[in-house]
């Protein structure tokens, strides 16, 4: 069974905002996943259809290698180049 339910968090504990079905002592994986606070960005869950773009956009490096994708294997690996 797997459920999402909001949970607070006081002196230690996580008290669910709702009741759920489990029986007693019954053990449970928990993640926790934090709300991201108000900042001005679109959030990864607003598929305007940018928000990918825009991500991948904030994450990019410059390698200073302009084939890298292209030659993959040959920097990884060490294999010979291709042409």
């Amino acid at each position: 069974m797997t459920t999402s339910i909001k949970a607070i968090y006081e002196e230690g504990v996580l008290r669910l905002t709702e009741p759920i079905e489990l029986e007693e002592g019954a053990e449970v994986n928990v993640i926790v996943i934090k709300p991201e606070p108000e900042n001005g960005k679109k959030p990864l869950e607003d598929h305007s259809g940018n928000a990918l773009a825009e991500l991948v956009n904030e994450c990019a490096i410059d390698t200073g290698t302009a084939d890298l994708a292209h030659q993959h294997d040959h920097y990884l690996y060490g294999t010979s180049k291709q042409d």
